[in-house]
């Protein structure tokens, strides 16, 4: 169980915010900013887990059961009563799923060890809840995506490592990819190894997202790398995701939040979405320890999200600033201040009311944070939202000004759902 330690007494000074929570669980920084109020959740029940989930814009949420092997359905035509109302066993463990005219498409792993990775994507009918197609990948899948222009989808092939052998490192073979997967069938699997400078022959992919120019930007999060790859699998450009100085944190796991601390950290992201066709973000949550390394950035996880240029150029940086807030705000988790704090693990972005929105999924503090993302230089933190254990997966719904996150470790409030 992931503890918080609630700080009650602490009093929110970000942004000029007034301390404390409503009755709802939000913590409001700006009285004149339209909030997100939860209306609704629902349980998975035990033994099994939502990751990831996605919506088809209407009545209609599906997410990854990753514990139970299969793929589920949830009907929220009212919010405050979402229900269950199917799920489909596809035979391995799904790591990822997208939606688009009326089928959803899910990644799943099912390698039989490390060394011999493998994986699928299966093809689902929305409407008949049947699997109508399988494709067979050569290796492990995580992320997937489908692009907006309908030509393709776009598969994170990991490779994970085995973190009970190498004392955990880089390289660890067979090496992973980027599979591009056409409306045939047909899988373009797009080499990535020698980009990296810390484990080039071992590049990690993780998590992948498309623009509408049709331009795949991947995250190598042990790797600290981005790439980005044109449709037809040309790599288009690469660059380190760079490092970023924290002050003013906590790493000392003794029971209170104190922000004495400094560290040199290695973003290493995790979520990664485009923001516009120049501009993406991400979630820098890390994953990674040079052992025996002895410089002062060892460790992975920059605590915060980054905006990016699509030449690598960083446009934001939040620093140390989105931990702080979670943690004034009564969200700390002290258990991993020694690690990686609150990691920031998912992202999401999207238009309300003419109003572009950015929101950051915090895996350890239970909470997401949700900005203004008009001045991509300057984003602007306008509320804390408290979820259910564990949020991995975000989707925003504007079509019915809802916003959905999934909650992998918790089984009563697997998918909270919060109204605009």
């Amino acid at each position: 169980m992931l503890e918080l330690i609630k700080l009650a007494a602490l009093p929110i000074v970000a942004m000029g915010a007034v301390a404390g929570a409503d009755v709802s669980g939000v913590t409001k920084f700006y009285d004149t900013t339209p909030e997100f109020t939860q209306v609704g959740q629902h349980g998975v029940g035990k033994d099994s887990a939502a990751e990831i989930v996605v919506s088809d814009g209407g009545d209609l949420l599906v997410y990854t059961n990753s514990d139970k092997g299969s793929i589920d359905f949830v009907n929220i035509a009212d919010p405050s009563n979402p229900t269950a109302i199917g799920s489909i066993d596809v035979a391995g463990e799904p790591t990822s799923v997208a939606i688009r005219s009326g089928y959803a498409i899910a990644a799943v792993n099912t390698s039989e060890s490390y060394i011999k990775p493998s994986g699928k994507v299966v093809v689902i009918d929305l409407e008949t809840q049947q699997v109508i197609r399988t494709v067979a990948l050569a290796g492990q899948p995580d992320s997937i995506a489908i692009a907006p222009s309908g030509k393709f989808a776009a598969v994170a092939i990991e490779n994970e490592r085995n973190e009970d052998i190498n004392d955990e490192m880089i390289p660890q073979y067979p090496a992973g990819n980027l599979a591009i997967i056409d409306i045939d069938g047909y899988v373009n699997y797009v080499d990535l190894t020698g980009l990296a400078d810390i484990a080039p022959s071992d590049p990690e992919p993780e998590f992948v997202d498309i623009n509408s120019n049709d331009e795949i930007v991947v995250t190598l999060q042990e790797n600290n790398h981005m790439v980005i790859v044109a449709g037809d699998g040309t790599i288009l450009s690469h660059f380190s995701a760079g490092a970023v100085q924290l002050d003013n944190i906590d790493t000392v796991k003794d029971g209170e939040y104190n922000p004495v601390n400094s560290r040199y950290a290695r973003r290493e992201p995790d979520a990664v979405k485009w923001i516009d066709d120049n501009h993406f973000v991400t979630a820098n949550e890390g994953d990674y320890k040079l052992k025996g390394y002895k410089g002062t950035h060892k460790r992975g996880g920059s605590r915060g999200f980054t905006i990016f240029h699509a030449n690598g150029t960083v446009v934001f940086e939040s620093g140390a600033s989105f931990e702080t807030a979670l943690a004034e705000a009564g969200y700390w988790p002290d258990k991993r201040a020694g690690k990686k704090g609150v990691e920031p693990e998912s992202v999401e972005v999207a238009t309300f009311d003419g109003r572009r929105f950015l929101f950051v999924g915090a895996e350890r503090a239970n909470a997401v944070g949700v900005y203004d993302a008009t001045d991509l230089t300057a984003p602007k933190l306008l509320q804390i939202l408290p979820t259910g254990k564990a949020p991995e997966g975000l989707v925003a719904i504007p079509e019915r000004n809802l916003f959905v996150t999934s909650n992998e470790k918790d089984a009563n409030n697997s998918l909270s759902i919060f109204k605009f």
